[in-house]
């Protein structure tokens, strides 16, 4: 191979957040709904699996979902084969607060985790990513202002970050949860 041409870069290293993302989401749906309180270790499973905007989806798809679904089967979503769930824009069947806010409450220990040990190395961007998703709990229980702060930091901490941005300009749009009337 001559010095001119370009080998493709290598996709376990270049899509390792991704990877690392699909593994732990299981693990990171099971401590977003777990009754005792976050260890310093489910905080990095939950960063980790919302490092990914798949995951993410996947873990509000969980979230959303009534009644209590197998945390253990929890997996990805992929964009290209498998619809938005409806929750997302919140459409859908209400639901249930209680997992709601506390999975929402679990996203921003996970982020006071990694504040309080910045050096623990989580990636930024699956703390924004986990951040995201407790600012989409807090918008889909109707509390918007909760909502944009907590949308507000993801975006400090990764101003690209999708989930973050679109629950953003629905606080701002003034646009509720179908379920919150």
């Amino acid at each position: 191979m001559d010095s001119q041409t370009l080998s493709p870069p290598d996709p376990f290293i270049r899509y390792s957040h991704e990877i690392a993302a699909a593994v732990t989401v299981p693990a990171a749906a099971r401590a977003l709904v777990g009754a005792a309180p976050l260890t310093t270790a489910e905080a990095a499973v939950v960063t980790t699996a919302c490092g990914a905007l798949s995951t993410r989806i996947a873990l509000l798809r969980f979230l959303a979902l009534p009644g209590t679904a197998d945390p253990g089967a929890v997996r990805g979503h992929d964009p290209f084969t498998e619809p938005m769930p409806p929750a997302l824009l919140g459409r859908g069947p209400m639901p249930d607060r209680d997992r709601v806010r506390s999975a929402g409450d679990r996203c921003v220990e996970a982020w006071r985790t990694w504040i309080a040990d910045t050096g623990s190395g989580q990636s930024p961007v699956g703390v924004a990513g986990a951040l995201s998703l407790a600012a989409w709990c807090s918008w889909a229980l109707g509390s918007e202002l909760r909502a944009s702060t907590r949308a507000r930091y993801a975006l400090d901490l990764a101003a690209d970050d999708p989930l973050a941005t679109l629950v953003l300009r629905a606080c701002r749009a003034r646009r509720r949860a179908a379920w919150r009337g």
